[in-house]
């Protein structure tokens, strides 16, 4: 009984200790959030009469990085002809350069040039669009209906490039010149390989521009609160880091045949086969990096009990990594994931194909390898008859998490509040799920961040190389006015 009562005395003094600590680390956790207050009086014009139109206009040219090493330049060419015309302040006042071929280099040269510039990013090209993948509108329409802007690119990316042009078109028009020099970048093969933005930076750093003030991409947005459990306020979602993307092509070969005496494995069934075992053994989840840091900066605004799960990742990560990682939405923050994209096998119906191909696109977590991710893939799979041959581009030196407690970060967290009204918008960092131009410009400054200042739906990840993209008219607006205030802000970097 003595020995009982001593144990019991001892777990109850465990307990204590972790309701103690659970306790201490909870009460620790401060606001990360930038001054509420009121936004200051800065003159917003509005957007320029036509503003949705252009976009529109901008859309119904089928600007495909495809195929990937010869994109047709016909509708690039018709697009950049439009910009100019719709744009004539930025292309009579700015220095314009064509770049690679069909990529764009914009240089807005500041009053200081000692200090240094800042970049603003986007890309011309877009992924096919088939009609037949249940569009409601044209997929290349640019229809404005119900609201909204419809069609491919509103959302990746030339909502985002021409928000950009919008607002240092009024900038202009206001006879505003900044004091650092400010050069917008529009790749034209983001989708597909990234030579453009590689291009750019290669002339950049011929030109002695290696020490950048800030890079600004897409990748984030401001997504409804709905979406985080405990949230109940928009959340402005900066990258501070984004996922690698590689193809891993499985081939299984065979001898092929009549499909009259078919073998007992044939090469579609064992491709197949490798394909759902990769599907039902994903990489495990882990939780740290870009998301944990999302949570530390939501958690002191979530309710009591969200914030102790949260304040004590020693004892809740677990708990909270398994709940991220069972559904697709937020799987994709804790995990690399394995997507099969492309599957091609076979000529006729009668004839057994001696050969099987097929597709696996990886979008590897921070801390993940080439090398880890294709051991992954051949330890399940298991079976030698399937080569695997995986293609990943360089990544350029110094690619990583940028911070958070930047000045940079900072300047971004503000123009939020100051476009959004005060704390009607939360800001956290965020890890960027895809690939985007960003990366190749980490050489020329650790403040590499990926975010759209518009309002998103809460389904947009999905119309992104969905059907149905679309943007909404008043967030586009919101778009031009956040980089125009961002523009204005940045001399105070």
């Amino acid at each position: 009984m003595r020995a009982l009562r001593r144990l019991a005395a001892l777990a109850g003094s465990a307990a204590l200790l972790v309701a103690g600590a659970l306790g201490l680390n909870t009460a620790r956790q401060g606001s990360l959030q930038p001054d509420a207050g009121p936004a200051p009086e800065a003159a917003w014009p509005g957007a320029a009469p036509g503003a949705v139109e252009r976009l529109s206009r901008a859309v119904t040219f089928p600007t495909l990085s495809e195929p990937r090493d010869s994109p047709d330049p016909a509708p690039f060419h018709g697009l950049q002809a439009f910009i100019r015309q719709a744009y004539p302040a930025v292309h009579a006042q700015l220095e314009v350069e064509r770049v690679a071929g069909l990529s764009l280099l914009y240089t807005w040269r500041g009053a200081d040039a000692a200090l240094p510039p800042v970049v603003l990013l986007g890309h011309l090209d877009v992924v096919p669009a088939p009609q037949t993948a249940g569009w409601r509108h044209a997929s290349f329409g640019g229809d404005v209906i119900d609201g909204f802007v419809w069609g491919r690119g509103t959302l990746d990316d030339k909502g985002g490039v021409l928000a950009t042009l919008e607002a240092v078109e009024l900038l202009l028009a206001e006879r505003f010149r900044p004091r650092r020099t400010v050069y917008l970048a529009f790749g034209h093969d983001e989708e597909s390989s990234g030579r453009g933005a590689r291009a750019i930076v290669r002339r950049l750093q011929g030109r002695g521009v290696n020490d950048l003030a800030l890079v600004l991409d897409e990748g984030g947005a401001i997504l409804p609160g709905a979406l985080i459990p405990g949230i109940d306020r928009p959340v402005a979602l900066i990258g501070i880091a984004e996922k690698r993307s590689i193809d891993l092509e499985l081939t299984v070969r065979a001898a092929g045949g009549h499909s009259s005496a078919p073998p007992p494995e044939t090469a579609i069934g064992l491709l197949s086969r490798a394909i759902a075992a990769l599907e039902a053994s994903p990489p495990p989840p882990r939780l740290d990096g870009a998301t944990a840091a999302t949570f530390r900066h939501l958690a002191p605004e979530m309710p009591l009990a969200s914030r102790v799960v949260f304040a004590n990742p020693w004892l809740f990560g677990p708990l909270v990594t398994r709940v991220l990682a069972a559904t697709p939405r937020t799987a994709a923050i804790v995990r690399t994931t394995l997507a099969p994209t492309v599957f091609d096998a076979g000529v006729r119906f009668n004839v057994l194909p001696a050969l099987a191909r097929a597709v696996v696109n990886a979008q590897l977590l921070p801390g993940d390898t080439v090398e880890t991710v294709v051991d992954h893939v051949r330890r399940v799979i298991g079976d030698e008859r399937v080569e695997i041959r995986a293609e990943a581009a360089p990544l350029p030196a110094g690619v990583g998490l940028s911070g958070t407690g930047t000045p940079a970060f900072d300047l971004l967290a503000r123009t939020v509040r100051e476009t959004y009204g005060g704390s009607g918008v939360l800001v956290a960092p965020y890890l960027t799920i895809a690939a985007v131009d960003a990366r190749w410009y980490a050489p020329l400054t650790p403040n590499v961040y990926r975010f759209r200042g518009m309002p998103w739906e809460a389904d947009a990840t999905e119309r992104v190389h969905g059907a149905n993209e679309r943007v909404a008219v008043e967030a586009y607006l919101d778009g031009i006015r956040f980089v125009y205030r961002l523009l204005r802000n940045a001399d105070d970097l």
